[in-house]
């Protein structure tokens, strides 16, 4: 959004040069088809600079960073079943191919291998539980009872007197609520 804004700062002086209507009709067509795709090397420049900072988080934090390939060559198989209608030039990330052999390399170049990386955990097995039932059309239940759940509470109406607050002026430790208080001086 900065870029963008600064080209439109650049574009003010154009408006104060004197110009025929057509090659005004002509600058303005470049720009409003130009810009937008000078702006898409921007996004896969940051889409290519998130999978580099992606792999190192996902070693750091213990994962196998070879699975960060695995899921880039199935969605590489994907979009070969399914190609797109967009062509590659108006696409607003890196071509599949060219991230695969980009993470493969960095992960060769940047990050030792380890002897064993997480696999998996409770969490991540009861979330892949989760979107097999919704995949299979199954309703989806929690095994939490409802005092555990979050729940929504209508706010209620109170009159405001003296009782509900003590001596400093905090609230009535009853509610829950949060109560944003002073330091000490």
């Amino acid at each position: 959004m900065t870029k963008a804004t600064f080209l439109q700062f650049a574009m003010l002086p154009l408006m104060l040069v004197p110009m025929s209507y057509p090659v005004y009709m002509g600058v303005m067509e470049a720009y409003m088809n130009g810009v937008p795709l000078a702006f898409l090397k921007f996004n896969r420049g940051a889409e290519a600079e998130a999978d580099y900072l992606g792999i190192q988080y996902m070693y750091k934090a213990g994962y196998d960073p070879n699975s960060f390939v695995t899921f880039f060559e199935k969605v590489e198989a994907d979009e070969k079943k399914h190609p797109g209608t967009i062509p590659k030039i108006f696409s607003t990330h890196p071509p599949t191919p060219d991230r695969i052999e980009a993470t493969q390399k960095e992960i060769a170049v940047l990050l030792p291998t380890r002897e064993d990386y997480i696999v998996t955990t409770s969490e991540f097995d009861v979330v892949k539980k989760r979107l097999a039932a919704i995949e299979a059309g199954q309703k989806v239940t929690d095994k939490k009872s409802a005092k555990d759940k979050p729940t929504l509470r209508k706010k209620t109406e109170t009159p405001t007197t003296t009782t509900g607050t003590d001596n400093t002026g905090d609230q009535n430790p009853d509610d829950d609520r949060p109560v944003l208080k002073r330091r000490p001086d």
